[in-house]
């Protein structure tokens, strides 16, 4: 056995677990377990090996030969969904599954099954109640269980996610797998999302929390375990753990910890917003300087999600005027806010950023590849020179510059997108939630990309919900409250606490 203890004292146990694609080893040899009622955290870095292991145990892969595991004690088929589904193991994935177009009750029957009568006439009366039921247990009885999930708050989509892979929970089910389930939450749902967690854990639920967000950890683990390039670090009480130990377990090494960056005074000014209105945005002024990182915050709603939006002409202003370098930008049109020198890399890189079918080099250039025409046909090897150029100085681990960056962990995906607007040599870089659901080794190169672009004269505004992020990055935080701008933050008033303080209070008072 790889860990102490008898198989029958915890509700998941797997020793000596490894997986080998061609070229790479995932996993070496790791062994994890998951006490009755617990909630166990994995973390580790992109490419730690954290998604391969759900994987493995969500039968979407096939371990190497050697590895075992057990359910409450009963040996379980590694790598068979169907035996991980007949042993009580339920799966919550990032992107949740959910079809946005259909109900709540309809979401929970495609994956429970349909409840029918005569004629196999579906029993929708049945169906509503099992769905309240199903959330009432979660703390979720205000969800319409009719409208479309897309109209929900996200927690409550994640809500009806776990509804749905609880369903009969108490017939069996022994084990849920969260994986990254704050990903693309705000805070106040993220808040009732652990109210959810806690609910299930008090009634004996074990749970395995995948998560890239440490503080999540210490607020809701008992245990953690890290692994590192495919391998197990630990696996320790999280009460024995502070902050940055933990981290240093994650990284391998010391974190150099930056605070917050003195205020930039007498900048040229390069961007001017007067009166800019559309989104959830009713008035915003802002002024940005050359070098100078501009930070916006708020919670959601309050206008942050749609500023550099409505900058970058993605969606279109219903007031107002953006002037970059003296030039005024059109409204709502972004081929025109690129030629002039906006770069935007926004959240939900998936979505809205990386093309996954693509290839790195692809992802990297198509944003301009006209300098790589010569004589009206495009040249390859010029192509590949800057994409090489650009994997090597961003240190983008990829096999190869062809891979599809679906392949890519998230970490490096967002490397390729902040390459694809780098390249740009933009004055003005948009960066919405830059390193939202990537791991902290990731996320220091990230911050480090940045300091490197205001340090060489770009103009940058960072919107985000990471307070840490902004007190890492920022020379001035501007934070916004119902469309409005209600604080401002210079050099040494960032603060995380202070920020929080002001989005929750709506205050209009500035620093």
């Amino acid at each position: 056995m790889g860990i102490g203890g008898s198989v029958s004292d915890s509700t998941l146990r797997i020793d000596h677990l490894s997986k080998t694609f061609p070229g790479q080893r995932a996993l070496h040899d790791v062994s994890i377990e998951v006490g009755k009622g617990e909630v166990h955290a994995l973390v580790g870095q992109n490419g730690s090996g954290k998604s391969t292991l759900i994987k493995i145990l969500a039968g979407y892969h096939q371990p190497d030969d050697g590895g075992e595991a057990w359910v409450d004690g009963a040996p379980l088929a590694l790598g068979d969904g169907q035996a991980a589904a007949s042993a009580g193991i339920r799966f919550v994935h990032q992107d949740l599954g959910l079809v946005g177009s259909i109900s709540a009750v309809e979401n929970i029957a495609l994956g429970a099954g349909y409840r029918t009568g005569p004629m196999r006439k579906i029993r929708w009366r049945d169906e509503v109640r099992r769905t309240k039921a199903a959330l009432e247990r979660l703390g979720l009885a205000a969800v319409d269980v009719r409208a479309p999930v897309s109209t929900l708050a996200p927690s409550q989509r994640t809500g009806v996610a776990i509804a749905r892979a609880l369903v009969g929970w108490e017939d069996g089910a022994s084990l849920l797998v969260l994986d990254e389930p704050t990903a693309t939450l705000p805070g106040d749902d993220v808040h009732r999302l652990f109210e959810v967690i806690h609910r299930l854990k008090d009634n004996g639920v074990s749970i395995l929390y995948v998560s890239h967000h440490l503080d999540e950890v210490f607020e809701l683990a008992d245990k953690v375990t890290v692994l590192r390039d495919g391998k197990l670090v630990a696996t320790v009480p999280v009460r024995s753990l502070d902050h940055l130990g933990l981290v240093e377990m994650i990284i391998g090494h010391r974190l150099e910890t930056t605070t917050a960056t003195e205020a930039i005074e007498g900048a040229e000014a390069i961007l001017d917003i007067r009166g800019m209105h559309g989104g959830t945005v009713r008035h915003l002024d802002l002024t940005v300087g050359r070098g100078e990182i501009v930070g916006i915050a708020g919670i959601t709603g309050s206008g942050r999600e749609h500023v550099l939006a409505l900058i970058a002409g993605q969606i279109p202003r219903a007031a107002g005027s953006v002037v970059l370098d003296g030039v005024e930008l059109a409204n709502y049109q972004p081929r025109q806010a690129i030629d002039r020198g906006v770069a935007f890399v926004p959240a939900e890189r998936a979505v809205r950023g990386a093309i996954g079918p693509m290839s790195v080099r692809e992802n990297l250039t198509i944003t301009g590849l006209r300098r790589h025409f010569h004589r009206g046909v495009l040249s390859r090897r010029r192509e590949l020179d800057e994409t090489h150029g650009w994997i090597d100085r961003l240190s983008i681990k990829t096999s190869s510059s062809e891979a599809a960056i679906g392949s890519l962990s998230g970490g490096n995906q967002q490397k390729v997108m902040f390459g694809k607007a780098l390249r740009l040599q933009p004055k003005l870089l948009l960066l919405d939630e830059p390193t939202q659901g990537i791991d902290v080794g990731a996320k220091e190169q990230i911050h480090r990309l940045v300091d490197e672009a205001a340090a060489d004269g770009v103009a940058t505004i960072v919107a985000s919900t990471d307070t840490d992020e902004l007190v890492r990055l920022c020379h001035r935080v501007v934070i916004m409250s119902n469309g409005h701008v209600s604080a401002t933050l210079l050099g040494d008033h960032i603060a995380t606490d202070r920020i929080e303080h002001i989005q929750l209070q709506g205050s209009r008072r500035a620093s």
